[in-house]
């Protein structure tokens, strides 16, 4: 009788273990996915959707140095949203684009006193590019929880910082083109 006590336990401790293997293999793997997808959100937070590179492409066609193909747009309080600028070079060289805040009101047109140069994220501010090649530049956009409802305007300047290594040399143009601005609305 007490061997057939000692096989029921062996028995139960080996069912224990697997079941305990698989949870951790069903978890691990539950992990891995987990960070795989959001990883892939992350990813495509940081770029520009195609809709927005059309939109650039067809703009620069245009002959338009500088262009915002969307210019305005409505961004909910703690979210994220994009705004893409394109350029076309004139000239080989290096180009730099400089994104600061101007100025916020209200609905019933008060102004509002906020710095929202923090809401901004410009993973890439400088580009070298070939005469007649298209760069496009990405501006994120961060509103924070405690931003106050209203509209908030950004300027865009390009510079252009010239190739001295041309013949005759290219001398800088700041601004390359006129300033851009673009709208952001917090309801």
């Amino acid at each position: 009788m007490g061997i057939l006590h000692n096989k029921k336990g062996i028995e139960l401790s080996i069912n224990f273990i697997v079941m305990l293997i698989l949870a951790v293999a069903v978890f691990a793997g539950g992990l891995m996915f987990a960070a795989k997808f959001f990883g892939q959100a992350e990813q495509i937070r940081g770029s520009l959707d195609a809709q927005t590179e059309k939109q650039i492409e067809k703009l620069l066609d245009s002959g338009s140095p500088v262009v915002i193909p969307l210019s305005t747009k409505e961004i909910f309080r703690n979210k994220f949203d994009t705004f893409g600028v394109g350029v076309l070079a004139k000239n080989n060289g290096v180009y730099e684009m400089i994104v600061q805040y101007s100025e916020a009101y209200k609905a019933d047109k008060s102004p509002i006193s906020a710095n929202a140069n923090d809401w901004l994220q410009v993973p890439l501010t400088k580009q070298t590019l070939k005469k007649n090649e298209k760069g496009k530049f990405l501006i994120g956009v961060s509103v924070p929880k405690t931003a106050e409802k209203g509209t908030y305007l950004f300027n865009v300047r390009v510079d252009y910082k010239g190739d001295l290594s041309a013949e005759p040399p290219i001398p800088a143009l700041e601004p390359y083109d006129n300033p851009l601005q673009f709208i952001v609305k917090v309801p």
